[in-house]
């Protein structure tokens, strides 16, 4: 089986994680694999994996990118693989028009992933056009099926993400020298007690909240220090923004921002408790949750979305009703106080997500196969 992943580009972010695992898993199990994106940080694991990978940025918005529906479909006449899996909408779109016109047998079988709330438009309908939807979460499911009602359901597969429960094990703890590097790099934090919020710096992750909760436990807890890791989209404010309003708080020397780490998992396992607080839209699927679970740290999450799945499935004691401050203080504290025990789970494993995402492949060949 060849198939090809296509994606904006191998930057850090849960769709390109996503994609980057499927690749390695096909791989190791002897599938051809080629991964069509800009090269970025993860660009190193898909070659180290055995995958081909075409550094063609199909994602960047500019007329340019045209080019690619040409390039895409002499390629694809003369490599002829069987899937193409779409993880973004301009990447979906080069691939759809690059397929136009082809013969149903002389076609790949299409497989998109519904990673987020893609605002609903034409644009977004072609991530719920394929003759696969992979939805990230229950949530996700239904939020593709309401909004695009003549998406056949039985096309809308949900295939919760998942975590290598080797790359993060249970009880994992940072190595002495890693933290000495990280209180190196931040001085600030030598000697404090860490709440980590992981994610891209967007408005709707609750950066804003998380602020004012480091705020509001300084008083009682003024060991307590904010860790947002996590970097802003190129030319934003938003970091300038949040840095303001903990100035206002008076907790600028008790945040910190690190910008995106490839060393996430040392900067979680390092934490007191883990955050997740999207607000609206609610997280899709929120890898960070298993991942700091599956390392046995605390995890207090808004209880919507993808994040309210995973906290049922895992660690119910950490949902927090979605926007109640006092709530998600006195939860907060409470772990503080006392730290709960994560137990070791069996959900949301990486082994699992991928070969339901192989069965997923398998049915659509089998549905095209004469």
């Amino acid at each position: 089986m060849h198939v090809v992943q296509v994606l904006v580009s191998l930057n850090l972010g849960g769709s390109e994680l996503v994609a980057v695992e499927l690749t390695e898993h096909l791989a190791a199990a002897g599938h051809r694999v080629t991964v069509i994106a800009a090269d970025g940080p993860l660009g190193d694991r898909v070659r180290a994996s055995g995958a081909a990978h075409l550094d063609w940025p199909v994602g960047r918005k500019r007329l340019g990118t045209l080019r690619y529906i040409a390039r895409l479909r002499d390629w694809l006449s003369a490599e002829r693989p069987d899937i193409l899996h779409l993880h973004s909408r301009l990447p979906a779109w080069i691939s759809r028009l690059a397929l136009r016109g082809r013969a149903e047998g002389r076609r790949p079988a299409t497989v998109t992933s519904m990673h987020g709330h893609y605002s609903v438009s034409r644009y977004s309908a072609v991530m719920a056009s394929g003759d696969r939807v992979i939805a990230v979460s229950d949530h996700i499911r239904n939020y593709t099926l309401h909004n695009y009602p003549d998406t056949d359901p039985g096309r809308v597969i949900t295939v919760h993400g998942g975590v290598s429960r080797a790359a993060f094990p249970h009880g994992y703890r940072p190595e002495p020298a890693w933290l000495e590097r990280a209180c190196g790099d931040f001085p600030e934090l030598r000697g404090r007690r860490w709440l980590c919020l992981p994610g891209r710096l967007s408005r709707y992750k609750g950066h804003a909240d998380f602020i004012e909760l480091v705020a509001r436990l300084q008083p009682d807890l003024p060991q307590v220090h904010g860790v947002i890791v996590g970097r802003a989209r190129p030319g934003s404010r938003y970091r300038d923004e949040l840095e303001g309003l903990a100035e206002r708080y008076g907790v600028l020397d008790h945040v910190t921002f690190t910008q995106d780490r490839l060393d996430i998992r040392d900067w979680m396992a390092a934490s007191e408790i883990v955050f997740s607080l999207c607000s609206d839209p609610p997280e899709a699927f929120g890898r960070t949750v298993p991942e700091a679970l599956h390392l046995g740290v605390p995890v207090i999450g808004w209880d919507h979305g993808g994040v309210q799945e995973t906290l049922a499935g895992m660690f119910p004691k950490g949902a927090v009703t979605p926007g109640d401050r006092a709530a998600l203080l006195e939860r907060t504290r409470a772990f503080l106080l006392r730290r709960p025990v994560v137990e070791p789970s069996p959900a949301f494993g990486l082994r699992e997500s991928m070969e339901k995402t192989m069965a997923v492949y398998r049915s659509v060949l089998e549905e095209q196969s004469p």
